[in-house]
């Protein structure tokens, strides 16, 4: 028994060592293909989201191309056995017995779908070769014929006729009148001045723009509000005497509103208060002209296009305090001019309306005023009355002076008159007229202006000229100079209070130009586009600093003026005062 015992002990010893034997010789052949390749490692993906790997053992012969390892807990077995990849719509082989150097090899998916696959590199022990390593790929074939079912979708063109109606409102939209008033002005110049070459104009233009700077102006506010100043005309603007942060604007009527509406609106904005305004005052009539009391804070002055005169007191409520009545001997045209006169102790109201007339009133008595001086000069034309009214569209006094003032009119003429006369009326004499209603007037008030620049005077006109005047020559009737650089009616002018050569004009194509006599009489320093609405009213503040414009849109805009501009050349302007010299 112990011999059977110790023979069947030596048969097993022997079968383990031969064993041993086996594995040592595979780990030996094993360690060789691993220093001519490494194998790559694909796992495969199944849908269930499990990775599973064969098991199976293999014998290894001489004939066969694979080695397999003899265990399945060997871990290098996992280098020796064939697996197929599947990619897409194809499978690779991925191991052989005598593998050929690595390729880079290009995969073409079936679907036409480019991909990019990262390609990390590793470095072998031996050599410096570079093998890349494949992320598994995953798409979706439904959503693959969803995208090329919709890239193979022909576009139907689709032509569309216009009815009558839609071509109605076309034309009677905003954006298209806005068109057809700019170019009906371009062609209404070729027919009565002759050949207007487009081009040239916009070269000359565009030249202009380049050589002169742009940033003279620059936006610095705007101010609106939605229901009650949108689609209204800003009519007027001044800043307050005492306030140096606050300014009022008044507004026509918005034609576009409903009955309920209020009719008159004036403003009162302050530029620390940007969401709303600081105040509203209301009238039953559109109002043309608006302005501070220079004496006293809390009082607003108006003039309503019905003809009245209306006072606001701030302390108290919206609608006005004090009014004129139509039947008072006054007014009954619409005011577009109001002014106050005189000291703090002894002041009066004048206001100029379209009627001819001007009127002098007490505001502690507004039931009929004070004084009426018809306005009138000689007729050119009738023989039979050889004296007419004079319309006047505004009107200024020059400072600290209570008895003479200058209107602008509707015949494109300046006239220059009196208060203080013997007669109610006033035959006045007018200054070379322009070919077009007179839009506004402007007299130099700047402390640093010397007696000779002080009595300039500049004109506004629809017939898109500025020009600019001196008060004090021989005739009276000198102009100086015109500027010619807007294509639309110039609706305003305003001299800066504080630099004696600087001001600015407004124009009905949303330009806001920025004139010194002292560097050019031929072409503005600066041409700002404030947007595609006409600016219709615009005012310096007292420090001349920013200048307010009111569009007709209801939009007001408060521009910032550069350092640069600010600044006096003294030697250039003793240069103007020789040149207006030279030209009395």
């Amino acid at each position: 028994m112990s011999s059977n015992y110790q023979d069947k002990q030596k048969l097993l010893q022997e079968k383990k060592e031969k064993i041993a034997r086996l594995k040592e010789e595979q780990m030996k052949q094993q360690l060789q293909i691993a220093s001519v390749k490494q194998p790559q490692q694909v796992t495969q993906a199944e849908e269930n989201g499990e990775s599973k790997q064969s098991s199976q053992q293999v014998q290894p012969t001489q004939n066969q191309g694979v080695i397999a390892p003899p265990q399945q807990s060997d871990f290098i077995s996992l280098y020796l056995q064939t697996k197929r990849k599947k990619l897409g719509f194809q499978t690779i082989e991925m191991y052989s017995n005598n593998p050929a150097p690595p390729q880079a090899e290009v995969i073409t998916i079936e679907f036409g779908v480019q991909c990019e696959f990262e390609m990390p590199q590793q470095k072998q022990e031996n050599d410096d070769q570079v093998i890349p390593i494949m992320e598994n790929v995953r798409r979706d074939s439904r959503k693959k014929k969803e995208v090329l079912q919709s890239a193979e979708k022909v576009v139907e063109k689709v032509e569309k006729n216009i009815s009558m109606e839609e071509i109605n409102s076309i034309v009677q939209s905003q954006s298209f009148q806005r068109f057809f008033s700019r170019s009906s002005k371009t062609i209404e110049k070729a027919i009565h001045g002759g050949e207007v070459d487009v081009l040239e104009d916009l070269m000359n233009t565009q030249q202009v723009a380049q050589e002169i700077g742009k940033d003279n102006l620059t936006k610095l506010l705007s101010f609106s509000d939605k229901v009650y100043t949108e689609n209204r005309v800003v009519t007027s603007i001044q800043w307050s005497p005492t306030l140096p942060n606050t300014f009022l604007a008044a507004y026509s009527q918005n034609e576009e509103g409903s009955i309920t509406d209020q009719v008159g609106v004036v403003l009162l904005w302050s530029l620390q208060l940007k969401s709303r305004p600081e105040f509203y005052c209301f009238a039953n009539s559109p109002i043309t002209s608006a302005c501070f009391h220079p004496f006293s804070p809390n009082v607003v002055l108006g003039g309503l296009y019905n003809g009245q005169v209306v006072v606001w007191d701030l302390r108290a409520k919206h609608t006005p305090e004090k009014r004129s009545t139509l039947n008072s001997g006054g007014h009954s045209y619409p005011i577009y001019g109001l002014s106050i006169v005189g000291s703090q102790n002894a002041n009066n109201l004048i206001s100029s309306s379209n009627d001819g007339r001007i009127c002098i009133w007490n505001l502690a008595q507004l039931n009929q005023p004070q004084k009426i001086i018809d306005l009138k000069t000689k007729n050119k034309q009738q023989t039979t009355n050889p004296q007419v009214e004079v319309n006047s569209t505004c009107m200024v006094f020059p400072q600290g002076d209570a008895n003479n003032f200058y209107v602008g009119a509707e015949d494109g003429c300046i006239y220059k008159s009196k208060l203080h006369q013997n007669t109610n009326e006033n035959i006045v004499i007018p200054f070379e007229e322009h070919l077009a209603p007179v839009s506004g007037i402007s007299l130099n008030s700047s402390p640093q202006a010397s007696p000779i620049i002080s009595n300039l005077l500049l004109s506004s006109s629809f017939d898109w000229t500025c020009k600019l005047w001196n008060t004090r020559t021989q005739s009276d009737n000198k102009c100086l100079a015109t500027f010619e650089c807007s294509e639309d009616y110039v609706y305003d002018v305003q001299w800066n209070g504080q630099h004696p050569s600087l001001f600015s004009t407004t124009d009905g194509e949303g330009y806001v130009d920025l004139w010194d006599l002292s560097y050019d009489l031929e072409a503005p320093i600066t041409r700002y586009k404030s947007g595609n609405n006409s600016i219709n009213k615009s005012q310096w503040s007292k420090d001349g600093t920013k200048i307010a414009i009111g569009d007709s849109f209801g939009e007001i805009q408060i521009l910032q003026l550069s350092q640069k501009a600010q600044k006096v050349d003294h030697e250039r302007l003793a240069k103007l005062e020789q040149w207006i010299k030279s030209e009395k």
